[in-house]
């Protein structure tokens, strides 16, 4: 069975109390059970108040919601309530930042032959060569040095600009004097096996330059080319897959199986209740943590003027619908064309940060994407993979016969609602009109049974706006260990 994990992060609200805690393991514990191997990984709760838009697309031209994709694509941190959320900062943004800020550092063996004075001596006279024929002119070489001369020959004569191969920098050389560069062909063809271990490795850099560029212009800049999502006639979101369609999750929402909760609360005083969750027993709690409803924009009903210590509350919580979404980050093609998510370009900046041996891309550990703050369990660089739905909950609450006056009198059918649930999270507001459905006396017990039905989605509700329950989720810290 699934356990839940909150994730400590520096800054973060206080740890939840007992029971809130055994709360959020109950519904943890209830959909993985009925999830169970479904999941790519744990389920845990997820406090989101916004809720989740399960309109994927919309209108005459099926444009992409971009608030149901910022769901996926936000990070996650702890809220002010102590449970896990989503952040407001974009799981793309942070990825973009964390390219901008990695630069290509050589290894110890690779600086060594740079710094080699034979190397660099050949490498003056190809650029000094490359200057007097007018080749820098011609091709516009900036800077002038060794890599941007010999990146200007291989994309100019050769068909394959990204191999710095000796043979393929020979057949480009070879080409030169028919160009009017015939001393800088020669140039070349006389340097070119001394400069071999140079070559190879400025052509692995100038290949992983070439990664990084594209990885970061199509996070930047997202079209419909390079697999971007329309959210309108001119705005593209970064790329997700695989897209559900409408129906897919409204299916799920409307055909679902259901979660439910069982509280009872008893022993009540003017300050606290004694509290059972899913029959779970030795909670004392402060009486409004138990669950606070606004019965008017001022005011919340008073549980402590109409309880005593034999008054008791029986409430369950279901959740209808429970459904699954999933969408990845769109990878970035072999080709560089398509797709902007690079998880192999992270996983080289995660090996190769603070390791002299490896050559490649580097963040200074004091930077503020440092490799130890960004990635890992907990860290900030992570996002939702899985999101698990509903919809809104139904609260049914049982009161005992000693309230009967109180509850009759203060809460009416129809009426708007506000309901927090132990200090955790709210269901519904005035605004959005969560009421009171039905009203029922027990003639025999003397009980009064209220229940508490989620806002009806409206057809002047337009698709993009409409919102569902966020349950929780499957954390992602990626790249996998």
């Amino acid at each position: 069975m699934a356990d839940t994990e909150l994730m400590a992060k520096q800054g973060s609200a206080s740890e939840l109390t007992p029971a809130q805690q055994t709360f959020v393991d109950g519904i943890t514990s209830k959909v993985g059970t009925l999830l169970d191997g479904q999941l790519p990984g744990t389920f845990q709760m997820v406090a989101y108040p916004p809720g989740f838009h399960p309109a994927v697309q919309f209108g005459a031209s099926a444009y992409y919601n971009s608030t149901m994709l910022d769901a996926f694509n936000g990070t996650l941190e702890i809220g002010t309530n102590g449970m896990l959320t989503l952040g407001n900062q974009q799981f793309s943004t942070l990825y973009y930042n964390i390219l901008t800020n990695a630069t290509y550092q050589y290894s110890s063996a690779d600086q060594k032959v740079v710094n080699d004075p034979n190397i660099a001596n050949q490498q003056i006279s190809v650029v000094n060569t490359a200057t007097s024929s007018g080749f820098v002119a011609a091709y516009a070489v900036t800077p002038v040095n060794y890599p941007t001369v010999m990146g200007a020959v291989l994309k100019n004569f050769s068909a394959d600009a990204t191999d710095w191969s000796t043979s393929n920098i020979s057949a480009a050389a070879s080409k030169l004097p028919n160009a009017g560069f015939a001393s800088l062909g020669q140039a070349i063809a006389s340097a070119v096996q001394l400069l071999s271990p140079l070559n190879t490795i400025l052509g692995a850099q100038s290949a992983a330059n070439a990664e990084l560029a594209a990885a970061m212009a199509n996070t930047q800049k997202p079209t419909a080319a390079n697999g971007g999502l329309p959210i309108s006639a001119t705005d593209y979101y970064v790329g997700w897959t695989p897209m559900p369609a409408n129906a897919q999750i409204q299916g799920g929402l409307q055909s679902g199986s259901k979660v439910s909760i069982q509280v009872e609360a008893s022993n009540f005083s003017s300050t606290s209740a004694s509290l059972s969750i899913n029959g779970k027993t030795g909670f004392s709690i402060p009486i409004l943590d138990v669950i606070d409803i606004g019965i008017s924009a001022s005011s919340s009903y008073d549980w402590s003027k109409t309880t005593t210590s034999s008054s008791s509350l029986d409430m369950t919580i279901e959740y209808p619908g429970v459904t699954i979404v999933q969408i990845d980050p769109l990878p970035l093609s072999a080709d560089y064309a398509k797709g902007w998510y690079d998880q192999s370009l992270l996983q080289s900046i995660i090996g190769g940060s603070g390791n002299a041996d490896v050559s490649g891309f580097k963040i200074d550990p004091s930077n503020q994407y440092a490799v130890d703050k960004m990635f890992g369990k907990g860290k900030a660089f992570s996002r939702l993979k899985t999101l698990v739905v509903s919809q809104a909950p139904t609260i049914t609450m049982v009161f005992s016969a000693d309230q009967a006056n109180s509850v009759t009198s203060s809460f009416k059918e129809n009426a708007s609602v506000d309901v927090k649930l132990f200090g955790l999270f709210s269901v519904g507001s005035f605004d959005e009109s969560y009421s009171i459905d039905k009203v029922h006396t027990d003639t025999a017990s003397g009980t009064v049974t209220v229940t508490f039905a989620p806002p009806e989605i409206k057809g002047t509700v337009p698709p993009e706006q409409q919102v569902c329950t966020v349950l929780g989720g499957v954390a992602d810290y990626p790249p996998p260990s």
